[in-house]
């Protein structure tokens, strides 16, 4: 499975490109900047968990800091 992360400027954007997925027949879900950072964190967490460590740095940029 592949993915692709479409940033829009308007509510209109957003609802264009789901309609288009959903014609096409592809699965599509509109998240929020903060659900993206959610499931990243929750990624490198879960990589860390794996690995033993997982740079400060990568943290920080999930976090947006």
């Amino acid at each position: 499975m592949e993915a692709i992360v479409l940033q829009t400027k308007s509510k209109a954007e957003t609802k264009f490109w789901l309609e288009l997925a959903k014609k096409t027949g592809t699965r599509a879900k509109a998240v929020n900047t903060e659900e993206m950072e959610d499931a990243v964190l929750a990624f490198l967490i879960e990589k860390g968990m794996k690995t033993g460590d997982v740079r400060r740095a990568d943290v920080m940029k999930a976090l947006g800091r």
